[in-house]
């Protein structure tokens, strides 16, 4: 589908790198052992203990302490090279570290999909390329890259309020080249989530897995099953972005949970508990006066079993 590296497990290691936001872009632990890959195999891409969102015409970066999870900073780029309308963004992380974005224009009900090839941790502008408007009107509220590498949307189906048309689609075209083939993976008209505003790994036994996963719901935290539509309520916190980080990332070895709020304040939640910790810190605020953390959140997805089953 995407012709896309794979981020090999090594590469999530963050006990031997450096931290991106000292303005190096030092290999997380991974190194260059490419261990059963060939000699031509490329080298795994590196990955590190972070969080991104972006905000009218703002890419937020959020880098975190590899020790204890904590916020570092929060770095804001401006977008550059394509003009957005105001509206929730949704974006994920894909293998090759870049960003595939989209914004919802409510007033037009329709998505533009954009992409950042390489994201900047400096705060320098963020150049983005646009890749199209989804077709017939899809108004999709997240995107989500899974353990084996397969995109997804969430199609929101009528309004961004109730569960009617709700769908997952799966993108089987190249989405980078403006191809935005897709299939239908569950009708999710009836799912126990009203309306699904991010999708998010889940954690169990510090293991990071894709489905049963995370859907979050105006604060609503769900443990759900993408396919059957199933799953309960397991906590609130944040509002609108939800993303799991896996132990690989951090020197302690655990993974570890985060949630957005509106008022761009991130939290980490306990994956077990889903208790909810005291802000970690607040993101920058924007001229429009829209809500600052108006985002999915997303970061890099570390090695895992997928549990979509592929038809």
């Amino acid at each position: 589908m995407l012709a896309l590296l794979m981020c090999l497990g090594a590469c999530g290691d963050a006990s031997g790198g450096d931290n991106p936001s000292d303005g190096g872009a030092g290999d997380a632990g991974g190194g260059g052992d490419d261990s059963g890959g060939g000699p031509d195999a490329p080298p795994p891409v590196p990955q590190y203990a972070e969080l991104w969102y972006a905000i009218d015409d703002q890419l937020v970066y959020v880098p975190l302490d590899p020790s204890n999870g904590n916020v570092v900073e929060f770095k804001a780029s401006t977008l550059t090279g394509i003009t957005l309308p105001a509206g929730q963004s949704m974006l994920t992380m894909l293998p090759d570290g870049s960003l595939l974005a989209g914004r919802q224009d409510q007033g037009a009900n329709e998505t533009t999909l954009f992409h950042i090839a390489s994201p900047p941790r400096d705060g320098s502008p963020a150049a983005a390329t646009l890749l199209g408007v989804m077709p017939d009107n899809i108004n999709l509220e997240g995107l989500y890259t899974d353990c084996d590498d397969r995109l997804y949307g969430m199609d929101t189906g009528v309004n961004v309020s109730s569960s009617v048309g709700n769908r997952l689609l799966r993108f089987t075209g190249n989405v980078l080249g403006g191809d935005f083939t897709f299939t239908v993976v569950s009708d999710l008209a009836n799912a126990v989530v009203a309306d699904i505003d991010d999708m998010g790994p889940g954690i169990e036994n510090n293991e990071i897995h894709d489905n049963p996963g995370l859907a979050i719901d105006t604060s609503n935290v769900y443990e759900f099953n993408f396919e059957t539509g199933t799953g309960t309520m397991a906590g609130t916190g944040g509002t609108w972005g939800i993303h799991a980080l896996g132990k690989e990332l951090f020197t302690d070895g655990i993974a570890r949970l985060y949630v957005l709020g509106s008022d761009a304040r991130l939290y980490r939640m306990d994956p077990a508990t889903y208790a909810l910790s005291p802000s970690l810190g607040t993101g920058p605020t924007v001229p429009s006066g829209n809500n600052p953390g108006w985002s999915g959140l997303a970061g890099p997805l570390t090695e895992c079993d997928s549990g979509f089953v592929i038809f």
